[in-house]
């Protein structure tokens, strides 16, 4: 039964606003971001994980920011030491978080941020733990961004909480046409699952392709479709919350002194986590052998070559990471399936 999960959102700030992306959310922080700088005669600086997805950055680079990367340590927590030398080296007008997994809380490092000049701007994306605001919550953040679509199979979507009125004359009028697509798309590849119809995997690739095509441009900040929004409503953000840190404990369980995985993944225990990330010698190999098994796991993320330079740990993560689902459409005994999937691939 539906929860009003996201509904229940606006105990948390003043403004909640549904957007199409999680990209698009990000580019409309920062735009509010640069109407809230005092000086604007100079070139705003933004300081931003090494180890993140370009689709975070590319808002903040469209938009005329400056990024400074900084240092993650070997359990992706932020390498607070480095992050008070930038403060203090580059005095940014923001800062960008992440809680990787659900397992990386940031709230040391963003009292530092606010100790050290009360009016840095701290955007924390919380798109690995979306279904666990009450645990995480930190008044001192800004904003919190969360790429809906990530955890839950709509056709789009992106929420964002504001401690302040936003601007919302930067949201244009909703694109409906690639909700629509993305939709016939999910659906198509909903019975593929079934029919295993290679035409039909064809058409809907081809289809995901053209929306995603799309959404990298971007160019604008839209609305959450109304399609996507009436799936929302329908959403027990508790239940899901329930079987990702079921299905977490368990694969951890079962995976644990068998396969290497990212330090720390137990903090995020009582949370409701992303995914189980695994760290894999070769990764295009480890990726294509569980895939034949029926195992898809993607790269989170490739960093650029700066934020390589700045992070050896982001860089090793980026290079040796598998994404493992552990999302609300599995139950325990997939679990099991997918642990023995993984030690058999990796180690045949």
């Amino acid at each position: 039964m539906p929860d009003g999960y996201f509904d229940s959102l606006k105990e948390f700030s003043s403004e909640v606003n549904f957007l199409r992306l999680g990209r698009e959310a990000l580019l409309y922080a920062s735009h509010n971001t640069k109407e809230w700088i005092i000086r604007k005669d100079q070139e705003p600086t933004i300081l931003f994980p090494a180890f993140c997805c370009w689709s975070m950055s590319a808002p903040f680079e469209k938009s005329g920011w400056k990024l400074v990367y900084y240092r993650l340590n070997e359990d992706l927590t932020i390498d607070e030491e480095y992050l008070e030398e930038l403060l203090k080296a580059t005095e940014p007008q923001a800062v960008l978080t992440m809680n990787f997994y659900g397992s990386t809380s940031t709230k040391s490092a963003i009292a530092r941020v606010k100790t050290f000049d009360e009016r840095i701007t701290v955007i924390e994306d919380f798109s690995h733990c979306t279904f666990c605001i009450k645990q995480i919550f930190d008044e001192n953040v800004n904003f919190y961004v969360s790429s809906i679509r990530k955890s839950i199979g709509v056709c789009d979507g992106a929420v964002m909480l504001s401690k302040r009125a936003c601007n919302n004359g930067y949201i244009q009028q909703e694109a409906a046409e690639f909700a629509d697509k993305r939709y016939v798309a999910q659906t198509e590849k909903g019975r593929y699952n079934w029919s295993k119809d290679q035409v039909k995997k064809s058409e809907f690739l081809d289809t995901i392709r053209e929306c995603e095509g799309i959404i990298n441009n971007i160019s604008a900040v839209r609305p959450i479709s109304e399609r996507a929004l009436k799936m929302l409503a329908l959403v027990n953000g508790e239940g899901i919350a329930f079987a990702r840190r079921e299905n977490m404990k368990h694969l951890h369980q079962l995976l644990y002194g068998q396969v290497r995985m990212v330090s720390g993944l137990e903090r995020c225990f009582e949370g409701a986590p992303f995914s189980l990330p695994i760290l894999v010698d070769d990764q295009d190999d480890a990726q294509r052998k569980l895939a034949q098994n029926g195992i898809y796991a993607p790269v989170l993320w490739p960093i650029c070559e700066e934020a390589r330079k700045v992070c050896k740990h982001s860089t090793f993560v980026a290079d040796h990471m598998l994404s493992i689902p552990i999302d609300q459409r599995y139950n325990y005994d997939d679990m099991e399936d997918i642990a023995k999937t993984i030690i058999y691939c990796l180690n045949k």
